[in-house]
């Protein structure tokens, strides 16, 4: 085969299949983010101008509510009244209780002077007809002032009202409480930069601005503004340190301020940039997903026989570990076998020898007796011995046994003892206790007994792998019957694991354990054995304070037809 023909294959995939729809696709997409930008824009300064138009109608309402209000007081009382100072504080006093944004109440005669005043300054007896919002009203009638410092030095705006009778014109004029009205147009928040103010046609401030601009100073931008006095209008402008900002500027109807609403461009903007660089990301990384994976499969077509040849040698390999398992396994049952049968003539001969001892027991004297005591307390210590060597063998022989899964009614209170006696020997050289505390009342299960006996064997040969190096190491088997299941935990106060090893404690191939020491399948082939018996397995740790495996077991239900009395 020429080695060179795949390289040959991805070329051509890469070069003539993928180029010419990558590049396509790019444009499309291209002039999507275009016109999607486009509109985005456009409706981010269309609900700019909607914010600025609800505001506006908000505060003329508010002006609407005042003058009305002073029209309907001017309407409602005579002269005699409203000159007469108690009489307008008690006006005063009723007007406040509808409203906290009157600060004052004056009124006023033909000539300008102020004839009765109700608020905190010293302004009665004052000439008004040099000042311009006295002109004003008296010319139209009605009017509402700029902001102005008049005689109190302090700025502030007037609502003024006119009546003329038979007898004789006056007038009555309120203040507007000024932090009241500048709470009222800044109540506005939009994003992080978004605010609200009121300029004149003149662009002299009528309300603060707060990042920065006092009452009565010269809007320093006004000149950039894009304002039609006649109907709202959205645009662009530069603001302080060169910001660009996006406006919406809407005349007020019943004073001719003009209402603006502004906020940093890139504050306004900021989420149509997330989008468009959300979706030229996506463009770019789908380009990059279709590119990738055609690379991917020219390499798979290129490197196919390459994977072929190694999958070929894993399988040997997995051949050549398995051959070895089983010899592991024979020879293990050989082993065993051998050493049974030494065990069984020890056995026959102990026997003959308890028998010999017995026969001439009867005629030896005292001293005789004392040694034939110590001969029978070695062979009774041989017959331990021969004992707990057949009883290792038996395990060695259950452990190595191929069978098939056997579902049988099983009692967990006489495998577990079982189970702890094959490692019992293993622990104490590691100077580790194994405790368990198994209810002798349990009810049986059914359940396959070689296959607890691995989940068992797992665990408890983790546990002691945990506990390598600790001087109190102790392992807890406790098993009790809960509700409709049997638990059994294996407990132990080694090395525990961290939350992130927990995640993945039961995944195939994971270990805590050093290179060459774990394979990794321990918990894995617990985890799969609990779950094909129907069961369920836990584990709980903490790191250096050991760990908890719990394993619930379903109880069989009862039949009623097999219960006896």
């Amino acid at each position: 085969m020429n080695t060179d023909y795949p390289n040959t294959i991805k070329r051509m995939l890469v070069f003539r299949v993928l180029m010419l729809p990558m590049v396509l696709l790019l444009l499309v997409c291209a002039t999507i983010v275009f016109y999607f930008t486009t509109y985005s824009s456009r409706q981010v300064k269309n609900e700019l101008m909607r914010i600025a138009v609800d505001h506006r109608n908000l505060i003329d309402v508010f002006l609407k509510e005042k003058s009305a209000t002073l029209k309907f007081i001017i309407a409602s009382n005579d002269f005699d009244i409203i000159s007469d100072n108690p009489s307008l504080n008690e006006l005063f006093k009723n007007l406040q209780t509808q409203s906290k944004a009157f600060v004052d109440l004056g009124a006023f005669d033909a000539k300008g002077n102020h004839l009765a005043y109700a608020g905190p300054y010293d302004l009665a007896g004052k000439n008004y007809a040099d000042t311009p919002w006295f002109r004003q009203v008296q010319e139209k009638g009605f009017y509402i002032s700029d902001e102005f410092l008049g005689f109190r030095n302090i700025p502030h705006f007037i609502i003024a009202v006119k009546r003329v009778s038979k007898e004789k014109t006056w007038y009555i004029r309120a203040t507007i409480d000024t932090y009241f009205f500048n709470d009222l147009v800044e109540n506005i928040r939009i994003g992080r930069t978004g605010e609200a103010y009121i300029v004149n046609n003149s662009g002299i401030f009528q309300t603060r601005r707060r990042s920065g601009g006092r009452l009565m100073e010269q809007d320093p931008q006004f000149s950039l503004y894009a304002i039609d006095e006649h109907r709202g209008t959205s645009f662009c402008a530069g603001g302080r340190f060169n910001v660009q900002y996006l406006y919406s500027a809407v005349p007020l109807q019943e004073t001719g301020w003009i209402l603006v609403v502004r906020q940093a461009a890139t504050d306004a903007f900021a989420p149509l940039a997330v989008y468009a660089l959300v979706s030229v990301l996506i463009i770019l990384g789908g380009g990059a997903a279709v590119a990738v994976t055609g690379y991917i499969m020219a390499s798979n077509m290129a490197n196919r026989l390459r994977i072929a040849d190694a999958e070929k040698r894993e399988m040997k390999t997995q051949l050549i570990i398995a051959g070895k398992l089983a010899e592991v396994g024979e020879m293990s049952t050989g082993i065993a076998h051998e050493i049974n049968n030494p065990l069984q003539v020890m056995k026959a001969e102990l026997a003959l020898i308890d028998e010999l001892i017995s026969e001439v027991e009867e005629t030896l004297d005292d001293n005789a007796l004392e040694t034939l005591d110590q001969l029978k307390d070695s062979t009774d210590q041989i017959a331990i011995q021969i004992k707990r060597c057949a009883t290792i063998t038996q395990g060695l022989l259950n452990f190595a046994r191929k069978s098939d899964n056997k579902i049988t009614l099983l009692k967990l209170q006489e495998l577990l003892p079982q189970i702890v006696h094959m490692v019992d020997q293993r622990a104490r050289l590691e100077n580790i206790r194994i405790l368990h505390e198994i209810d002798p009342d349990l009810p049986p299960i059914m359940s396959d007994a070689n296959q607890l006996q691995q989940v068992f064997l797992n665990l408890l040969n983790n546990a002691i792998h945990a506990l390598q190096g600790r001087s109190t190491g102790e392992i807890r088997i406790k098993s009790i019957r809960e509700g409709s299941d049997l638990t059994t935990t294996v407990a132990d106060n080694g090395c525990g694991f961290t939350r992130e090893e927990m995640e993945k404690a039961f995944l195939p191939f994971f270990t805590t354990k050093p290179v060459g020491q774990g394979t990794g399948l321990g918990l894995s082939t617990v985890y799969g054995i609990v779950k094909g018996l129907g069961g369920d397995v836990t584990l709980t740790s903490e790191l250096n304070q050991g760990s908890v495996f719990t394993i619930r077991l379903p109880m069989p239900q009862e039949n009623p037809s097999q219960v006896t009395a």
